[in-house]
């Protein structure tokens, strides 16, 4: 029996429908609703659940703690805990008498606890999250340990970044584990002197040295901070011991910064063939945004160069030549920028695969796509990369076939795989990925209209959902920010043939506001106007993202710290380039100061950026097998 999932719009909030074939015996052979608004099982069964906790009806075990015993039901604690489920299948003797002797746990840590299995609620606070985090990891209830890591994640500081790191440590909690090191490695600076990092054992503080995630500009730091460990935990000036030393980067020390440690007198000669395989830390790091594509008639060799913006110094740079390929999408995973389809010099669609490494600053071929793909989307999650409909054959009009495909790509299995196809055929739409789920908005069908709505995948069923909405847009962009989506630069339907017009909802509100002239050339309309939607797909009526200071042509977006940066072509006779940043809460778009065009000064079109993490400047030449070209421009 197969099923999809569709969310319709109803008074201004979603309903989730499930569309199930008709069994046999009915008559018509018709789909069945059935809303969620309405009371599930699952919300019976744990009110039902909830009353029988609170009234010791048809109790069967008892949990016994110093001050209290707690009747409860055998099949609850066993559907929630394999600790309990092993119990009370064997032949234990808490399986033959009916009573768990838990003496060494507090009467309110077993209450908390009971409460949340029986509820799904519980009062987490700082004063009982170590006790109900130990109990639980203990009794094998994983759903309470995980309220308790989201709560400890919420609340880490300098004062329990530590203490929070141990008890992820002790009880094997990779994810909390994860955050806690995160934090640290994010303040390792200001944390070097702390208390809590000097009591540290030796295998701790290693651990967290070895880190790349530390966000220090300077391996000289991360020196400093073993040092202080070491002079806390030993006696004397004796030198760091070895297993310090070699979680010392000196590949990534400056010629000064070595000489100023081997002044201290602390160390000792190292093996060279003992250090850590060359790998630059976190803070090592600063954040371009790489802009692609040039348009074909720009294009008079066979490679060209990509330009690189910096906002941290308002800058452009140069990132080493590519093969030529226009209208390709890329997308960027820490220092990789992946790029994917366009057209080639011959006019034809690729569907080559290629990645930039900016430490090594070089290019690589990887395994090519299953299919040739331009003015398709191409998106990140976690390991993956992911393909998105398109176009693919030749540049002549009627050679081009529009794509319903998606396709993913494993990094670290290098592998290509197919996925569920889109409900429709669609090309040049806007795209962003947030919390496992892709949305697909507006963009161009095969006949030729721009598409209503949106489209969202989920990542985890591989089901696609269409969303019905007044959105009707396309050659725009889009990216996931604080748990929304904000569309920024579409463009909508023209009403006619010459003036302008704007697509509006019922109320007439402008949605995307559109000019264009007739005759001659088709000019597309662009729209000042920007969107935002939320989890669901839904326009956020609340929140409004300002209009674009002008109508930008082919509009690329990405986000750059907490900003959302837009690039593109303002003046559609000139184009004269335009780059604005707007930062959710201001009331308007800031306009970056800078050269009009790159210092390429080609005329772009119809491109994509994304921001990739580049070495400092500073290190670039430390790096062994780096290709000598220069990142900066001339």
């Amino acid at each position: 029996m197969g099923a999809a999932i569709f969310l319709v719009e109803r008074s201004k909030r979603p309903i989730i429908k499930n569309y199930f074939r008709s069994p046999p015996w009915c008559k018509d052979d018709h789909a069945e609703f059935f809303n969620e608004e309405e009371e599930t099982l699952q919300c019976v069964v744990i009110k039902g659940l909830r009353d029988l906790h609170f009234t010791d009806t048809l109790c069967d075990v008892t949990i016994v703690t110093e001050g209290r015993r707690f009747l409860c039901h055998r099949v609850v604690l066993a559907s929630v805990s394999p600790y309990f489920r092993a119990m009370f299948t064997s032949c234990m003797v808490e399986s033959q008498q009916g009573e768990v002797s838990l003496l060494d746990v507090s009467t309110s840590i077993i209450e908390t606890i009971l409460h949340f299995i029986y509820t799904g609620e519980a009062a987490i606070t700082l004063d009982n999250v170590e006790d109900l985090f130990t109990v639980s990891s203990r009794l094998q209830i994983t759903a309470m340990q995980e309220q308790c890591s989201r709560f400890l994640i919420k609340v880490l500081n300098h004062e329990n970044c530590f203490w929070t790191y141990r008890l992820a440590f002790t009880h094997n909690h990779s994810r909390l584990l994860e955050m806690a090191m995160k934090y640290i490695s994010w303040h390792i600076t200001s944390l070097s002197d702390h208390e809590d990092l000097l009591n540290l054992e030796q295998g701790e503080i290693i651990k967290i040295l070895s880190s790349d995630q530390l966000m220090v500009s300077s391996e000289l730091s991360v020196y400093h901070v073993a040092l202080s460990w070491w002079k806390a935990n030993s006696s004397g000036d004796s030198p760091l011991p070895v297993e310090l030393r070699r979680v010392i980067r000196l590949q990534l020390m400056l010629s000064h910064e070595r000489e100023e440690i081997e002044k201290g007198g602390s160390w000792e000669e190292c093996d060279l063939q003992e250090l850590p395989q060359f790998r630059l830390r976190q803070g090592m790091f600063e954040n371009w945004i790489v802009c692609m594509n040039l348009s074909p008639e720009d294009c008079d060799k066979e490679d060209f160069f990509m330009d690189a913006y910096d906002p941290a110094s308002n800058k452009w740079n140069m990132l080493k030549p590519l093969k030529y390929v226009s209208h390709t999408q890329c997308v960027a995973v820490g220092n990789y920028l992946y790029v994917t389809g366009g057209r080639l010099l011959d006019c034809s669609i690729s569907k080559t695969f290629q990645v930039y490494d900016s430490v090594t600053n070089d290019w690589t071929e990887l395994p090519s796509m299953m299919s040739p793909r331009v003015m398709h989307g191409f998106l990140s999650y976690k390991d993956k990369l992911y393909v998105v409909g398109g176009l693919t054959g030749q540049l002549n009009e009627d050679d081009d076939v529009f794509l319903d495909s998606m396709e993913c790509f494993d990094l670290s299995k290098h592998h290509w795989s197919e996925l569920s196809k889109l409900p429709c055929l669609l090309c040049n739409f806007a795209s962003a990925q947030l919390k496992g789920k892709l949305y697909i908005i507006g963009g161009e069908n095969e006949d030729g209209h721009r598409a209503k709505g949106l489209l969202i995948y989920d990542i985890a069923s591989d089901i696609w959902s269409l969303i019905p909405s007044k959105i009707k847009v396309s050659h725009g962009g889009a990216v996931a920010m604080d748990n929304k989506v904000f569309g920024i630069g579409q463009c909508s339907d023209k009403s006619g043939d010459g003036g302008t017009g704007y697509y509006s909802d019922q109320s007439g509100d402008e949605i995307g506001g559109v000019s264009y002239q007739s005759g001659g050339l088709a000019i597309t309309p662009y729209s000042y106007k920007c969107f935002v939607l939320d989890e669901k797909g839904l326009l956020c009526e609340d929140l409004e993202v300002p209009p674009l200071p002008q109508k930008i042509k082919y509009a690329a977006v990405t986000q750059w710290g907490h900003r959302i940066y837009v690039f593109g072509i303002g003046d559609w006779q000139e184009h004269f380039w335009e780059v604005y940043y707007w930062t959710p809460g201001n009331s308007a778009w800031t306009q970056c100061i800078q050269e009009f065009l790159p210092p390429s000064n080609r005329r772009w079109s119809n491109f994509s950026c994304a921001a990739i993490q580049v070495p400092l400047s500073k290190l670039s030449h430390l790096i062994p097998s780096r290709s000598s070209f220069s990142l900066t421009s001339a």
